[in-house]
């Protein structure tokens, strides 16, 4: 029994340490402005509001503008998803500098 109970603490200190490193590896640079998800729930609402209205007097509903303006706002949702994507890179990292002695072919005069 015992043998078991050590196989799952060392799962459990596994996870834990993939869990933590997946946390600093986070830290180490700036993830998206959660700001970025709430505008992206606030057009996700305003599209299911849109859908949801009726026009019963108008033979087009609400002229094509309804239908306008949840393919615009769909269209906006894919640049917000690409913003959170960017902002969820990691950095670059920085170019060491260019050893000068060693990049170019040494002609021997």
């Amino acid at each position: 029994m015992q043998n078991t109970s050590m196989k799952r603490s060392a799962v459990l200190v596994a996870a834990g340490l993939g869990l933590a490193g997946a946390f600093f590896a986070g830290a180490a640079y700036a993830a998206a402005d959660p700001r970025l998800s709430e505008a992206n729930d606030a057009v996700t609402k305003a599209i299911v509001l849109l859908k949801a209205a009726e026009n019963p007097n108008s033979k087009e509903k609400f002229g094509g503008h309804r239908a306008k303006a949840i393919e615009h706002l769909t269209r906006a949702q894919a640049e917000i998803a690409k913003a959170i994507e960017v902002a969820n890179e990691p950095p670059k990292p920085a170019k060491p500098p260019k050893d000068h002695d060693h990049d170019h072919d040494h002609d021997h005069h």
